[in-house]
């Protein structure tokens, strides 16, 4: 998925408007300009500017019209009525292609979620860098309203980081895919240790942290309900940024 700012869309039409005005200002439209248009002119830049945003938006069609006009402005023997009417196709041409389209508006409050890749914090990105292709995606399903995508990254950002503390502890069957069975191992294995040990309660608090991404799921074996809601995903995100965040300090 592109990411477009609402700028790409409004720079369209004002260079439109600029040289649709730069064009009638030069004369009759049955006249010739009174200097032809080169490749270093305000208006042959306008044109390529206008180019360079069609082809960033995907609207084919009208990069040709652009490029067409582009050649025509070029021609001694142009009038300006032509370049004029070159102009209107241009505006019919991007307006029938942007209708075949579908441009999403993001809140801004989801936004900045997007492309993330640091979503669950920059020490969880440089420890798993394996992740990083699930966070980002995590962050952009959550800012286009995919909330139970965004579930979907999530339990396999999750899978890593029980794998990755269960072996931290010695826990046997690290691949088991049932949270409970891996739970039960890394509460056992952290009441052998010395209870007051500051090492041994910070894999305690660990320990609570994942429990509490479990009850969230509201599973024990990893496979969550068929959706969630929007508020449910930015609740599992919190839980699951606190986990790995703490996760990062004892593996």
């Amino acid at each position: 998925m592109e990411k477009f700012s609402a700028d790409t869309f409004w720079a369209i039409a004002k260079y439109l408007a600029d040289l649709r005005h730069r064009l009638e200002k030069a004369g009759p439209r049955d006249s010739s300009p009174t200097t032809r248009l080169t490749k270093d002119s305000t208006g042959y830049n306008i044109l390529n500017r206008m180019r360079t945003l069609c082809e960033k938006v995907g609207l084919r069609v009208s990069m040709k019209c652009v490029d067409h006009m582009m050649a025509q402005a070029l021609r001694e023997e142009s009038k300006l009525g032509v370049l004029v009417e070159a102009v209107s196709q241009v505006e019919r041409t991007i307006k029938w292609e942007m209708e075949d389209k579908l441009f999403m508006y993001i809140p801004p409050e989801r936004a900045e979620r997007y492309d993330q890749k640091e979503l669950l914090g920059k020490d969880v990105n440089a420890k798993f860098p394996a992740l990083q292709y699930d966070i980002a995606e995590a962050g952009t399903c959550y800012a286009c309203g995919r909330s139970t995508a965004v579930v979907f990254h999530l339990m396999r950002i999750m899978e890593v980081g029980v794998q990755a503390f269960g072996t931290k502890l010695g826990v046997s069957l690290v691949k088991e895919k049932v949270w409970q069975v891996i739970l039960d191992g890394i509460n056992a294995a952290i009441k052998k240790l010395p209870p007051k040990d500051p090492a041994t309660i910070e894999l305690a608090q660990v320990s609570a942290n994942l429990y509490s991404v479990k009850l969230a799921w509201r599973n024990e074996v990893m496979h969550p309900k068929d959706t969630y809601t929007l508020e449910e995903a930015d609740n599992l995100i919190r839980q699951v940024k606190i986990f790995m965040e703490q996760l990062v300090n004892v593996v």
